[in-house]
């Protein structure tokens, strides 16, 4: 079954009731004057079978991605998954007041509200925006409420089916993972069956390249970012793409973030590391990083032609100084993190701090423990997933 049949235009009632991207909290409204938005639900003429155009690189990537996702999860009832959403009566939103993270704690609470969705058999909706009031529903909100243990027992072993049946609507809020849980609630083996998720797969970690390609597709404003990176790499680096994220916390940009402990030398680590061990002079190296200094640094380091960078305002989307940027900083810092997303899962070698951010983006790499290093007081190779960071704090 081809990963193109994700969704129709018709099937597609993943209703998800949102801008057709996602948005940060604190944008509101700001962002309608863009008529180019961030991410768009994947929604595409099932007689598509690839994106509108090969003359971009980075599309041709997302279509051999597709096809090798489309390989790897070829036994996973996509029909089934779509009737869910296009017949169902009652919803599951994942739901974004305040405070639900950055990107990464987002994007796991996004796809756990979604396997639970499917499981109770609901209609998915992606809600980023203030609240709105609706009859005859439950707010589940995990992040500001402290009934998060309770839940797990349920969501492990009880049936939630006929616990939430009386609410129409439930609003899910957070950012921890519940696919790991709910795959292994024998009330739902059936529609587990059904959907023919195996066992090997039962994990947020397992299914997140599969959901996060079912869910969403870069749109034009990503892509105009992405393809100039991959031609500068193409043409004078040919050789492989090295990647650093680099987090420090609370640097001139993010000047409301918090510092991060143990990381004072992690740029020259990584550039030492870099230098001794992957010495390949052509290869491209591509940084995204929470401190305009540190960029400056790498592109120094290596050099403008050799360096590949999204340019934009940094921001985290969680946190802000009391003074909100402006709409046009919100807009193209969110398309910064967006960029800066997609470009981390097509790295041949990547090099991250401990962050939630690239972790996820990480996954989306077709070999995940390819060239994988972490930094934790030092630089660590992850081949498996087994791996344990040396200290307890990173």
């Amino acid at each position: 079954m081809s990963i193109k049949r994700f969704c129709t235009v018709r099937t597609c009632s993943l209703k998800i009731s949102i801008l057709t991207f996602v948005i940060v909290l604190y944008c509101g409204n700001h962002f309608k004057q863009h008529d180019s938005v961030l991410l768009k639900l994947n929604c595409s003429d099932s007689t598509k079978i690839e994106y509108e155009s090969e003359k971009s690189l980075f599309k041709s990537r997302l279509n051999q991605r597709l096809f090798r996702i489309g390989q790897r999860f070829s036994h996973i009832n996509i029909d089934k998954l779509l009737r869910i959403q296009s017949s169902s009566t009652q919803s599951f939103t994942y739901y974004c007041s305040k405070h639900c993270g950055g990107w990464g704690d987002r994007l796991r609470g996004i796809t756990s509200a979604y396997i639970l969705a499917v499981f109770l058999q609901r209609r998915f909706i992606l809600d980023m925006q203030y609240p709105y009031q609706q009859k005859n529903f439950l707010r589940v909100d995990l992040i500001n409420n402290a009934y998060g243990g309770a839940l797990a027992s349920n969501v492990s072993s009880g049936n939630l089916t006929k616990f939430w049946l009386i609410y129409d609507n439930i609003y899910f809020t957070t950012n921890a993972d519940f696919i790991s849980i709910v795959l292994k609630n024998p009330f739902f083996n059936l529609i587990k069956s059904e959907i023919n998720i195996r066992s090997t797969e039962s994990t947020q970690q397992e299914l997140f390249p599969f959901i996060f390609e079912l869910l969403f597709k870069p749109s034009s404003s990503v892509i105009a970012k992405l393809d100039p990176l991959f031609l500068k790499s193409s043409l004078h680096f040919n050789q492989s793409i090295i990647c650093l994220h680099i987090r420090t916390g609370k640097s001139l940009a993010l000047p409301g973030d918090f510092q991060i402990p143990h990381r004072q030398s992690i740029v020259q680590d990584m550039i030492n590391f870099i230098d001794k061990n992957l010495s390949q002079p052509y290869s491209s190296i591509f940084i995204t990083s929470d401190s305009d200094q540190i960029q400056q640094h790498i592109h120094q380091h290596y050099g403008d032609d050799r360096v590949l960078s999204v340019n934009g305002p940094i921001i985290h989307i969680d946190r802000f100084i009391q003074k909100t940027p402006s709409n046009e900083t919100l807009y193209h810092g969110f398309l910064k993190v967006i960029a800066d997303f997609y470009f981390l899962g097509e790295c041949d070698t990547l090099l991250r701090a401990r962050s939630g951010f690239s972790e996820w983006a990480g996954r989306r790499r077709w070999n995940e423990y390819s060239n994988l290093y972490v930094y934790c007081r030092g630089i660590y190779r992850m081949k498996n997933q087994q791996w344990r960071r040396p200290h307890h704090q990173c």
